[in-house]
């Protein structure tokens, strides 16, 4: 199996090529195009149950995409639902990672999915929900965000801050917990930030470039001015 990221940037996508026998997962709708012989079905990943959890307690589709080579080799693009960059990133035996609801894209060889219940502040806060998505095994994953993805490694030791709108993923071995953004809540809600994730080390932490939140916001303030989409851009 081999893969390339093309059109880094906001207009990312996918390239993976299949060999015969072959197989990925993929976000359900995520198919821009592929070769005839590959196969294309809907699956419940880890069962009836495990599609159950994460549809419900994590926000995922109930299904995903199963694409396989089964009459031969053959290549497929994957796009995410926004507009923004995908990474692929390398997980090995005996290491795990967490991804934000919506931000997986697709998992490549042994990977495997599940959820994992986050602390009752986070849930509350972090804008991920009480459950994230949980990954292991051995292969590599795919990550999509809303605008550029940027890789932050955090030392042991170290601290860092992230605006909960901007997580993608972070590694199994990162600790975080929710904080104001600012010294006072006073400072905090005036400055438009509220709360923030604090990471520490050591571990990985990515994050993406734009809030898909805020976006919406922004985009909302004009359909309830104009009274409809259609006003941005009449």
């Amino acid at each position: 199996m081999q893969y390339d990221v093309l059109h880094e940037g906001s207009n990312a996508v996918l390239l993976v090529s299949l060999k015969r026998g072959e197989s990925l997962r993929a976000e359900s709708g995520a198919m821009v195009a592929k070769s005839p012989k590959l196969h294309i079905r809907g699956k419940m990943w880890g069962g009836f149950f495990g599609a159950l959890q994460r549809s419900v307690l994590g926000g995922e589709t109930f299904f995903f995409q199963e694409i396989s080579a089964e009459d031969g080799n053959g290549d497929v693009l994957l796009a995410p639902s926004l507009i923004g960059d995908v990474k692929v990133i390398s997980l090995q035996d005996g290491q795990d990672y967490y991804v934000q609801n919506g931000c997986l894209l697709a998992a490549l060889e042994h990977v495997e999915m599940g959820t994992k219940a986050q602390k009752l502040t986070a849930g509350l806060f972090s804008g991920a929900g009480f459950f994230v998505l949980h990954l292991k095994g051995s292969g590599h994953f795919v990550i999509s965000a809303f605008g550029a993805i940027m890789e932050i490694p955090i030392p042991a030791g170290q601290e860092y801050i992230v605006d909960n709108g901007h997580v993608v993923a972070w590694s199994g071995d990162t600790e975080y917990h929710m904080v104001k953004a600012g010294k006072t809540w006073f400072s905090s809600m005036t400055s438009g930030e509220g709360l923030a994730c604090k990471f520490q080390g050591p571990g990985k932490v990515w994050i993406q470039t734009r809030n898909p939140r805020s976006f919406g916001a922004w985009i909302g303030q004009f359909v309830r001015a104009r009274g409809g989409l259609l006003s941005l851009i009449g």
